[in-house]
C-alpha cells in the first residue's frame, strides 16, 4: 500500500526491503526532521562526522550523522531498484491485485470445515494467517511444502497478539502481485486433502 508519512504525520516509519522485493538485510527508516536534529548518533564511523579534534566532535546534520561507516552499498541498489520496479507497476494496481487474491483466498479457505483465519479486519493486507483444528502448524506447513506450495509456519515475529487470539503459532500465506488465482485454489485443494485424509501424487 502506499504510505504518506505526513498525512499520518509520524515520528518515525520503517519497512523491511524484503517486504518490496529488495534484498534482505536493508529497509528505510524515517525520521521527522525535526525529532532527528534532537537526537545523538548512536553509532560512530565514516561520514558521519563533520570535524573531529581529542577535544570535541562536531557531527554532521541528519541524516549523514546517523550513517556510520560504509554504506550497504549493494543492497540499497536493490531497493531502489525494487521502488522503481512497484513505481513503474503502480502501487494501486498493486493493491488492488493483492486485494483480488485476499478476497478470493479468504472465500474459498472459510469453505474448509475446521480451518479459522485468525486476523479479518476490514482493511487488511493480502496475508492470511490461519489454524486448522486437529494439525499443528509444522505438519501443515510440511505437508504444503511437500506439494510445492511455500507458507510460512511460526511466531511471525508477533506472539504478543497470537497470544491474544489464545495460539503461539499460525500458517500464513502472504499474497504477492506475481500471486494467481490457480495458485490459491492448489493451496485450497492440498488443505482439503489433509483436511479429508487424502495425500494424491505428491510432487
Amino acid at each position: 500500500m502506499r504510505v504518506d508519512v505526513q498525512v499520518l504525520n509520524c515520528d518515525f516509519y520503517v519497512f523491511s526491503g524484503h517486504k518490496v522485493f529488495a534484498p534482505t538485510g536493508i529497509g528505510v527508516v524515517y525520521g521527522k526532521s525535526e525529532v532527528l536534529d534532537n537526537m545523538p548518533p548512536w553509532q560512530g564511523g565514516g561520514n558521519m562526522i563533520q570535524d573531529v579534534t581529542f577535544e570535541k566532535t562536531l557531527y554532521q546534520p541528519p541524516p549523514q550523522r546517523f550513517e556510520a561507516g560504509t554504506g550497504n552499498i549493494a543492497d540499497a541498489v536493490g531497493l531502489g531498484a525494487a521502488i522503481d520496479y512497484l513505481d513503474r507497476i503502480g502501487m494501486a494496481n498493486v493493491a488492488r491485485h493483492e486485494h483480488t487474491l485476499l478476497t478470493y483466498a479468504t472465500e474459498a479457505l472459510q469453505r474448509i470445515p475446521g480451518l479459522h483465519i485468525i486476523g479479518t479486519a476490514k482493511e487488511k493486507a493480502g496475508v492470511l494467517s490461519f489454524i486448522l483444528d486437529g494439525f499443528r502448524t509444522e505438519e501443515i506447513g510440511d505437508f504444503l511444502n511437500r506439494k510445492g506450495i511455500a507458507v510460512r509456519g511460526g511466531r511471525h515475529c508477533a506472539q504478543p497478539i497470537l497470544r491474544r487470539f489464545g495460539l503461539e503459532s499460525t500458517l500464513r500465506a502472504s499474497l504477492a502481485l506475481y500471486n494467481t488465482c490457480e495458485e490459491i485454489d492448489a493451496l485450497t485443494a492440498a488443505l482439503w486433502d489433509l483436511r479429508q485424509g487424502r495425500n494424491p501424487g505428491l510432487v
